[in-house]
């Protein structure tokens, strides 16, 4: 059964993103979204975005919907990937939208993170990835000094953000909590 997503704003806004429901699929809650797109609200616009186990695509989509150049989603469930592919192609958007069918962890090790204005990071809940993923993204040391990571966990995982990353922003709703980290300039 397919559900839908709705894009909070931009020129796609109201328009729905289908995905198929899985117990291990946690899409951002529109509320969160619009959260998260208050605070770039005035940077999103001709950046390029990383969307990291990217899921539904939704964060790099209404990124893309809100005038982001360029989003690269990176995504390793094939059901997701495909899905992912099909909304790029049928929101009109694979002038300014990558998919690639890898494992975050991976590609990290293997790419070019210097292009990058923003990274979405919104792991898999319950499998420790958030703080090994923010060490992997320190540790390759090619990001943009302004490059912000929006990192979305399970309030109840207790996570110690390095202190090489600085927390610019922080919300919980529900039992989601989000931060906007950029790399700490002390």
């Amino acid at each position: 059964m397919k559900n839908n997503i709705r894009i909070s704003g931009g020129n796609l806004r109201g328009k729905k993103i289908p995905f198929e429901y899985k117990d291990t699929l946690r899409p951002t809650s529109n509320k969160l979204k619009e959260i998260l797109f208050n605070w770039l609200q005035f940077e999103i616009s001709n950046s390029n975005c990383l969307d990291l186990f990217a899921g539904t695509g939704s964060l790099g989509i209404e990124a893309l919907s809100r005038d982001a150049k360029k989003v690269i989603f990176v995504e390793l469930n094939k059901t997701n990937y495909t899905l992912i592919a099909a909304n790029i192609k049928s929101l009109d958007l694979k002038a300014s939208a990558k998919v690639l069918f890898k494992d975050a962890f991976t590609w990290i090790r293997q790419g070019d993170l210097s292009e990058f204005d923003f990274i979405f990071l919104d792991p898999p809940f319950n499998k420790e990835y958030e703080l090994k993923m923010l060490n992997l993204l320190i540790k390759k040391g090619n990001l943009k000094p302004s490059c912000k990571i929006y990192l979305e966990y399970s309030k109840y995982t207790d996570i110690e953000i390095p202190t090489s990353l600085e927390v610019l922003k922080e919300k919980s709703v529900g039992d989601v909590k989000a931060l906007l980290l950029k790399i700490n300039e002390n």
